[in-house]
């Protein structure tokens, strides 16, 4: 199987099944997990179910299996996930950057004692920029399933 294939059969399989993206991002906030701890932390109905789950994330080699039940993560972007950075327990949109970036020129430009045409544009801008990249970055936050 080829690398584009493999990719493609990780966002059918995966990031296109709800509940298995929403296992692989519990997992990559904790680590590792077994399939109760998966069970309660996503209010599955039962273990098995986590466990279906888990199992399927070890198919596609993004977990591991210990002999005592406890799987763990195997880090990797794939599908939505390329659109997010992960650092830790924390996985944000990449658009948070832009936002930064705005909201330090947005600030700079409020902050500023010049005047002028070209000022109040780049001010416009600006704020344009920080308002869109808002916008943006709440609905990549909305994307991400609810892992508890």
């Amino acid at each position: 199987m080829s690398r584009d294939e493999h990719e493609a059969e990780l966002e059918k399989e995966v990031a296109g099944e709800y509940n298995t993206l929403r296992t692989y991002l519990l997992l990559l906030r904790m680590k590792q997990s077994s399939a109760r701890e998966t069970q309660r932390a996503l209010d599955f109905l039962s273990p098995t179910l986590a466990q279906h789950h888990l199992d399927k994330l070890c198919r596609y080699q993004l977990a591991t299996k210990d002999y005592d039940g406890t799987y763990h993560v195997k880090s990797k972007s794939f599908g939505v996930l390329k659109l997010y950075y992960r650092s830790g327990r924390w996985i944000v949109p990449r658009t948070v950057f832009f936002v930064v970036i705005f909201s330090l020129l947005s600030v700079g430009f409020t902050l500023s004692i010049r005047q002028g045409p070209y000022f109040l544009i780049a001010s416009v801008l600006c704020f344009a920029g920080l308002i869109f990249a808002l916008y943006e970055t709440i609905r990549f936050y909305k994307v991400l399933p609810h892992t508890g």
